[in-house]
This record gives structure tokens, C-alpha cells and sequence, in this order.
């Protein structure tokens, strides 16, 4: 699918879902909508409101993201993410499914894949529940992380054995 059908998918989704809630298309939604599109990863609704006014140039309430978040959930054209205890979003449509490896302690997400993993998700068949999409996150430390604890450690071991002589 061409990013001009996708778009088009999109804004009848869109426009079903309002039509449904007897609710409007207003400039605020479409310029939302249309940010969420260009957006490629995970964002919070804070970032989505920065993104809107530092690359489009359009103000928008926090409200109004929250509100509308909301909406879009609705729609099937976002989905809420838990990452390590915070909510973050993504849009929902043309995600493939992804590993994500998630650093707690600088929250850095890096997105793989692995076959086998994915195969083995894919094979679960459970009763009265289908699988629309999946997401594995896998916590730990990232290279950067895990070198830094590696000095704090080596350097509270230097000083600990200075200190006992």
C-alpha cells in the first residue's frame, strides 16, 4: 500500500469514527492526525504538543492532545504503549510487530527483530482472543548504561579496598 492510499485508509477510518460519535472533524484533529502520521516510533503526549509546535507550527493544548489521544485509541489508529511504568503511544496502522530493547536507566528504545522469536509469538493460539499485533519489550541496561555502572562499580571497588589498607 502506497503512503496515499495508507492516507486515504486512514482518513476514512478517521472520518467513520466521528461520523459514528456524531463528533467534528476540527483543524486541531486533522493537525494531530496528521503529526501522529509523520511521527515514526513512540511519543508521549507531551512530545506530540512540542512536535506540533515546533515543526508544524501549530499550537494545540495539552488537552486537546490528551482528549484526542483518546479518540484515536478509539479509532484503532493509535495504540497506548506501558514502557517501564510510563504510557507512550504509537500509531497503530502499518507497525510491524518489534523487539524492543528498553534501557531503564536512560530510557533509550532500540527496535529489532528476531525470527524465531517472532514465529513462536505468532504460533500462540488462545481461545476467544485474536491477535491484531505484538510488542516484546526486553529491560535492561544499553551499551552506553551498562559501561558507566561497569566504572561506578570498578571505581567504588578501588576505594573500598584503599580504604581497608
Amino acid at each position: 500500500m502506497d503512503k496515499s492510499d495508507e492516507m486515504t485508509q486512514i482518513n476514512r477510518t478517521w472520518s467513520d469514527y466521528l461520523h459514528m460519535h456524531g463528533l467534528r472533524n476540527t483543524p486541531e484533529r486533522r493537525a494531530l492526525l496528521e503529526a501522529i502520521c509523520l511521527i515514526d516510533g513512540l511519543f508521549t503526549p507531551e512530545s506530540l504538543s512540542d512536535y506540533m509546535r515546533e515543526s508544524r507550527n501549530f499550537m494545540v493544548s495539552r488537552a486537546t492532545v490528551y482528549n484526542n489521544l483518546q479518540h484515536f485509541i478509539q479509532a484503532g489508529l493509535v495504540r497506548k504503549v506501558l514502557m517501564a511504568g510510563d504510557i507512550r503511544y504509537e500509531r497503530a496502522w502499518n507497525r510491524k510487530s518489534c523487539i524492543r530493547l528498553v534501557c531503564t536507566n536512560c530510557g533509550t528504545v532500540t527496535e529489532t527483530s528476531d525470527d524465531k522469536v517472532r514465529r513462536q509469538i505468532e504460533d500462540l493460539r488462545k481461545k476467544r482472543f485474536t491477535m491484531t499485533g505484538w510488542t516484546l519489550n526486553v529491560y535492561g541496561l544499553c551499551g552506553k548504561c551498562a559501561a558507566a555502572l561497569k566504572r561506578r562499580q570498578k571505581k567504588m571497588m578501588n576505594k573500598n579496598s584503599i580504604d581497608k589498607k
